[in-house]
């Protein structure tokens, strides 16, 4: 366990760029910045097929196809009145002209805003004036302007700012200026923006006010990104939980994106197999897989990525798809879950921006054990009946050269007193622990970003560096990360979307001692306070290193791991009709892992035996590994929906295609010339030198159906038909539906009068199943495998190489079918300040593959692989998170908990054997004794025992059991020797539905306790 006292010194900065520099940035992207948008009413062309849709709703069509911006009052503009239009490249204001016939409504133009207003003295604007000024505008007498931004200092361009009471309003311009002419002093501005609270603002006659913006926190219109599109929260009806980076990173020097989603998400879980720096992470959703393994598909931008890729900085959302409804879109590689995470962009009409940010910190271990004292240590020997230890040191004369030793501490500088027997006793004690892991580990952590966008183009580009120190003594376990981050959106017509996005990562870490470590931490905690630290003087004179935890990280090799990753990603968009878009995405990643391990160890001091051993050629050695990874994708999918009155249909189909291939050459000898220029060429022994070879592919079709009725009653269909290359033929393909459901609650009229506290009241239910393909690439294949044989070749001088049978294959296996049922009820209170989320759900995993039959030994092979077992998870989820702002302080307060249990379903065990797999084994469960009573000195021959109540003989009736009960179901054997080990026979259950031991009567009995194993 690690504690984090860190130190932040610098905050996140963002500041504006003058012209000069904007002018030098917007020239790197000229090829980028080509196409304009003309954004003048009189070229603008609509095209839309709306039937019986709401005012609004065509006004936000138009504004989607236009940019323009529309401002009017509710009170006397009515917008939900119902129209239905259909044109097709026709101008803007003959699309107007038809939606507000015979309506009473005239519209001007100022810059790109249309203001509606009702037409009593004023004059409709047939076409737009060429200075894009209100005609016949009647002017306000007072000025008014100011910038707009949000809490972290970026500006809001096209905030609408609209005078309270009036039609009068205007927009923010690139810069997130504005400026309005009001009618008095006195008058208060209305400022609004997507996804923030809505903010009024007395002008109190000032001239120039600036306003910041608060986020809508608790707003249910938050977009989260599902498989292959986003979806309205409120909208949902699977399992998805997302959260936004930035609220759960904070300003915390987190290096990697698994620590800053840690707790974050109910039912994700991320741990790390140690504290060492650049570790990797795992990821579990909703509890254990498959008995062959599984974890949860990762996705950056809908491209699969391992999560310590990504510089979490880079990072803008993540949902997590927890069910099958949800996850069974992506197919073969999402039967346990899906992280999606979406990277951030720059944002249209937004000026240059640059952000950088700069944290350092140190890392220390929370907790170090305390060890006993040698004067503690030998005194608890002494009362054991312990007369001497290590090598053959007297404990009673150990202690008095401890009450020597701290009555004159200087006459003994090295902390050992010699006996006259040549034996050394070490009296004063060392912190080896403190010595291994009290270092406290220095990070750092640097990030730069640009970003901004025209009408038509976006970009943003980040620079991220990561460096972290551990907390082992010296410097041998390190890791260091550069990541580089391109993304670029363009509009190449009015319909067609380019957008490419790049990302590079290279990193190096270092592990002690060939990465050996734990090793290392157990020797520091078992070995007690007696063991001498630092160095020792040998007979020779010369200082050498005792054979510590310490010295050996300090003085031993180091193991390096280089990994670099490329990865491109192309998109483009066709925007068909409003309704209907095509999407294709290409992505192309190349891996590059290369390793460096070499092995020997320098000449230690025994720190128990005091022996010298020197550096040995002939134990050193040199491994190295160029591994190379390439990832090639291809997706087309297309999307098509319709609002027909109340009614709400939209309709998903795709195609997926991936192709993944690994090559690796491992090389290593043996002898090494010198420990300090460590490699191939360095070593005098024989070249061992292998290579290897994988790959897989995998195709899918998928669909998605959504389909809402007033937007209380939701629905949506999934289907997923896979191949997988894993499989032989015959057996690759597999079809997997999910289903599901919700109801919105609180949209029925009887729920109104609750709204005011039960502002969203939602129950769900889903049903699906997904496929898993986790297993061998070849596994259907029989292979025989090369080893080197313990004879040599004459002809070469080499050990001989020979091949291994085969083992015995089944190819008639196929997909494993992972089944979720889940029950969810969201609940929001107080205008959705307050939300609370429960889930319970079953996930099955049917067909998984094991051995199919237990076979003879003579046969000497294992049983083949077939779709022979099953298990259940059953879990809960609970999410409860707070949100609210005071003026422009934002706050959050949350928690989740969750709880999940597996069993095994289904299993061919015929033996019963307890280390394997049964019906009815719980994932994780402990097998231990319970104590059946002990034995007292009533039990014994009177005088049999010895001063250490050992060695007693058992009275007459005691031996050879005690409390047995009749039933052979209950029967209860004796720990003999009183360590532990109790085993009977091939170490199986005869029935499993009994509790029992499994013990050999035949020891003789000593003092211990009677105990039974306690089967679940």
């Amino acid at each position: 366990m690690k504690n984090n006292n860190r130190i932040g010194l610098f905050k996140s900065h963002s500041f504006r760029i003058n012209l000069a520099m904007k002018l030098t940035v917007l020239l790197l992207f000229t090829s980028i910045l080509t196409v304009q948008a003309n954004g003048y009413a009189q070229k603008a062309k609509i095209s839309m097929n709306l039937e019986k849709v709401k005012i609004q709703k065509v006004l936000e069509n138009i504004e989607s196809q236009t940019g323009f911006k529309f401002l009017y009052d509710n009170n006397k503009i009515d917008t939900s009145k119902e129209v239905s239009i259909k044109v097709l490249k026709t101008p803007l204001l003959e699309v107007l002209d038809q939606i507000f016939k015979g309506s009473g409504v005239s519209y001007v133009f100022n810059k790109k805003q249309i203001i509606l207003k009702p037409k009593e003295g004023l004059i409709k604007a047939s076409s737009p004036p060429e200075d894009n000024k209100i005609e016949h505008f009647e002017q306000p007498q007072y000025s008014i302007s100011g910038k707009i931004s949000d809490v972290n200092g970026m500006v809001l361009p096209g905030a609408n700012i609209l005078e309270k009471g009036t039609t009068n309003g205007t927009q923010t311009d690139f810069d997130g200026k504005f400026s309005l002419d009001v009618s008095n002093e006195n008058a208060v501005l209305v400022i609004s923006y997507i996804g923030y609270f809505t903010k009024e603002v007395s002008v109190a006659g000032q001239s120039n006010i600036d306003v910041v913006l608060t986020e809508n926190a608790s707003s249910l219109d938050e977009v989260v990104v599902v498989g292959y599109g986003t979806q309205k929260k409120v909208n949902l009806t699977g399992a998805v939980s997302s959260v936004k980076m930035d609220e759960v990173l904070g300003d915390r020097p987190v290096s990697d994106a698994g620590k800053a989603l840690q707790g974050s998400v109910p039912g994700l879980q991320i741990t790390y197999g140690s504290g060492q720096p650049g570790q990797d992470v795992d990821i579990n959703i909703r509890g254990f897989e498959s008995i062959n393994g599984g974890e949860p598909l990762v996705l950056v931008d809908n491209v699969p990525m391992d999560l310590n890729d990504i510089n979490p900085r880079d990072i803008e959302s993540v949902s997590v798809l927890k069910d099958a409804s949800s996850a069974s879109i992506y197919g073969a590689r999402a039967a346990f879950g899906v992280v999606l995470i979406t990277t951030k962009k720059g944002k249209k009409n937004q000026a240059p921006t640059f952000n950088y940010s700069s944290t350092i910190g140190w890392n220390k271990a929370s907790t170090i054990l305390e060890k006993a004292s040698p004067r503690e240590f030998l005194t608890a020997l002494k009362d054991w009946g312990q007369d001497d230890f290590w090598s053959g040191q007297d404990v009673d004369t150990w202690l008095g050269y401890i009450d020597q030793y701290e009555a004159n501490p200087s006459a003994y500088p090295d902390g050992i007193i010699t006996s006259d027997a040549g034996l050394n006793y070490v009296v004063r004690g060392s912190d080896m622990i403190s010595d291994f892991l009290n270092q406290s580990g220095f990070q750092q952590l640097h990030n730069l970003s640009i970003n901004g966008g025209s009408e038509s183009t976006t970009y943003r580009v980040s620079f991220g560096v990561t460096d972290e120190d551990g907390i082992m003594a010296g410097d041998k376990d390190t890791y260091r990360r550069y990541n580089l981050n391109t993304n670029i959106s363009t509009d190449l017509t009015s319909k067609l979307n380019f957008t490419m996005n790049s990302l590079y990562k290279n990193a190096l870490r270092k592990d002690p001692v060939s990465g050996n470590w734990n090793q290392l931490y157990k020797d520091a905690i078992n070995q007690p306070s007696m063991v001498p630290s630092g160095y020792g003087m040998l007979e020779s004179g010369e200082l050498a290193p005792y054979g510590t935890p310490a010295n050996r990280v300090l003085l031993s090799p180091v193991t390096k791991a280089y990994d670099q990753v490329i990865r491109l990603f192309g998109k483009l968009t066709y925007d068909f009709t409003d309704d209907f878009s095509v999407i294709a995405e290409y992505t192309y990643q190349n891996s590059v892992n290369n390793r460096e391990r070499p092995s020997y160890t320098p000449g230690f001091i025994h720190p128990v035996t005091f022996d010298y051993s020197e550096y040995n050629p002939n134990s050193s050695s040199y491994f190295a590994s160029n591994g190379r990874e390439t990832y090639n994708a291809l997706n087309l999918y297309g999307s098509f929906g319709k609002d027909l009155g109340n009614h709400n249909f939209k309709l998903l189909v795709g195609y997926n295609q991936e192709y993944n291939q690994l090559k690796r050459f491992d090389a290593d000898r043996q002898f090494l010339v010198s420990p300090d220029l460590p490699g191939l060429s360095t070593g005098i022994g024989l070249v061992n030198a292998s290579d290897f070879y994988s790959d897989y592919g995998v195709v899918g079709f998928f669909s998605r159906f959504n389909y809402s009725y007033k937007d209380k009653y939701l629905f949506e269909l999934n289907g997923r038909y896979d191949g997988s290359s894993r499989f032989a033929k015959g057996k690759r393909f597999g079809y997997f539906p999910s289903a599901s459901a919700a109801w919105r609650v609180s949209e029925e009229d009887f729920m109104s009068t609750l709204k005011p506290v039960l502002s969203n009241f939602k129950l769900r239910v889903s049903y699906g199943e997904i496929g898993n393909q986790d297993v061998n690439n070849y596994a259907y294949l029989p292979t025989m495998n090369p080893y080197e044989t313990n004879w040599i070749n004459t002809q070469t001088g080499a050990l001989g190489v020979s091949i291994k049978s085969p083992n015995l294959v089944s190819d008639s296996f196929t997909w494993e079918t992972v089944r979720t049922l889940d029950f969810g009820v969201d609940l929001g209170f107080f205008d959705n300040r307050l939300q609370t989320t429960f889930d319970w759900y079953e996930r099955e995993t049917l067909d998984m593959l094991a051995p199919g039959a237990e076979l003879p030994a003579v046969l000497g092979g294992s049983a083949p692989l077939n779709n022979v077992a099953d298990l259940s998870t059953k879990g809960w989820e609970l999410s409860v998170i707070f949100k609210d702002n005071i003026g422009d302080f934002k706050y959050s307060l949350g928690f989740n908990v969750f709880d999940s249990q597996t069993k095994i379903t289904k299993y061919n065990n015929e033996s019963g054997l307890i280390n394997s797999y049964y019906v009815g084994k719980t994932i994780g469960e402990i097998w231990g004794y319970t104590t059946d009573g002990f034995f007292t000195v009533d039990d014994f021959e009177p005088g049999s025992l010895n001063a250490n109540l050992r060695g007693g003989t058992l009275l007459d009736g005691i031996a050879p059991f005690r409390n047995v009960d009749p039933n052979p179901g209950d029967v209860r054997y004796v720990d003999l020797n009183g360590d532990g080990q109790i085993w009977r026979g091939n170490n199986t259950l005869e029935d499993p539905g009994d509790q029992r031991i499994i013990g050999n009567d035949s020891r003789r009995y000593q003092y211990g306790i009677t105990a039974t194993a306690d089967y679940k």
